[in-house]
């Protein structure tokens, strides 16, 4: 009995003992490896869990992404549709629109004469009243050193009309003056970029025995008033202008200069041009081919050749009447009744009868001794 109660005693201290082996002490305990990596796949697959879950906002493809076939790749650097790239226009620029006076005209020394230009705005800026127009070269011709553009406002788009009150220089020659405009902040500009300039040019002769040369001196008048020349072609108002090589009524090109008028477009219309006065000598004659323009089928005018004086009333040195019948006449008047005097010399056409078709030729019109 006793052993067994010994040996029952025995077991029972060593079961005891090996039982207290396995109490869990104070330290922490080791993490086993294959148990964290386990925790954090299962961490990531959450996470992803939830990223898709969410909605995420389109994001645009870095120029370093490749694109998806069916979109197109945008070229580099360039700008969004709704975005233009232009040019500032340049503040104040001029273009040229039209003007009387052309180059060349003739004048006699010392005769007052107007010229005009028409300019265009072509800038971004609006032209104002403290613009100006200046001379900047060659001869004035007694033309102001500036004078002022407008009174009002010329926007961009818009024209406006210069008008220069000049005087031909006394000696006979071509002279030239040019001209442009200056803007409020006293910046002179012209044409284009480079800035050109607008100008009148004209021949001084001392004869005035040219009727063709000296033209422009006459004074030429129609019902309408007091005309423009050198005129426009086909003005209802009636014009005349020269011509350097006219062609004659049977449609033969001369080489002699003419000058074409037209009376006022109206029944019974006429236009005349008063010349300066002339002395006139002995032995001088009034010389001129007359004729119709080769296409003015329905011409049908008198031709006059007046004269006035302080000495006696205007009156009727010659007439004729043309119609066209593919001719041309030359003609010749003596003077030598006028020796002696100064008297104006005036040509005249007149319509007989409705005026829409004349126009009329006077061919190399001048004085010989």
């Amino acid at each position: 009995m006793k052993k067994s109660h010994y040996l029952l005693t025995v077991a029972s201290l060593m079961i005891i003992l090996l039982s207290a082996c396995n109490i869990p002490s104070g330290s922490s305990p080791t993490a086993d490896p294959d148990l964290i990596k386990t925790s954090a796949v299962l961490t990531v697959e959450a996470l992803s869990t939830q990223i898709v879950g969410t909605d995420i906002p389109d994001i645009a493809p870095s120029p370093t992404d490749t694109l998806a076939p069916s979109e197109t790749p945008l070229p580099t650097n360039t700008l969004p549709p709704t975005m233009t790239s232009t040019q500032p226009g340049k503040c104040d620029m001029a273009k040229f629109i039209s003007e009387t006076i052309p180059d060349g005209t003739n004048y006699l020394s010392s005769q007052t004469f107007t010229k005009t230009w028409t300019l265009k705005n072509a800038g971004t800026c609006t032209w104002n009243s403290n613009y100006a127009v200046v001379f900047t070269s060659g001869n004035a011709m007694g033309a102001p050193a500036s004078k002022q553009l407008t009174t009002g406002n010329i926007a961009p788009g818009q024209s406006v009309v210069i008008t220069m009150d000049l005087t031909s220089p006394a000696s006979n020659g071509t002279y030239k003056g040019e001209f442009k405009l200056r803007n409020a902040n006293g910046v002179i500009f012209g044409f284009g970029d480079d800035n050109r300039p607008f100008w009148v040019e004209i021949d001084v002769v001392t004869s005035n025995n040219n009727f063709i040369d000296n033209y422009c001196a006459a004074t030429w008048t129609s019902g309408a008033g007091t005309l423009p020349c050198p005129g426009t072609d086909g003005s209802v108002d009636g014009y005349v202008y020269s011509d350097p090589t006219p062609l004659l009524e049977n449609n033969a090109e001369d080489d002699d200069p003419g000058l074409w008028l037209a009376p006022q477009s109206i029944t019974d219309g006429w236009i005349r041009g008063t010349y300066p006065a002339i002395n006139i000598t002995a032995g001088m004659h009034f010389k001129v081919v007359i004729g119709c323009h080769p296409s003015a089928v329905n011409c049908n005018v008198k031709i006059k050749l007046n004269v006035s004086s302080d000495e006696f009333a205007e009156g009727t040195l010659a007439s004729w009447t043309e119609i066209n019948e593919g001719l041309y006449n030359s003609v010749s008047v003596d003077l030598s009744s006028l020796a002696g005097k100064s008297v104006q010399l005036i040509l005249i056409v007149e319509a007989n009868g409705p005026a829409t078709d004349d126009k009329v030729l006077l061919l190399w019109p001048h004085i010989e001794p």
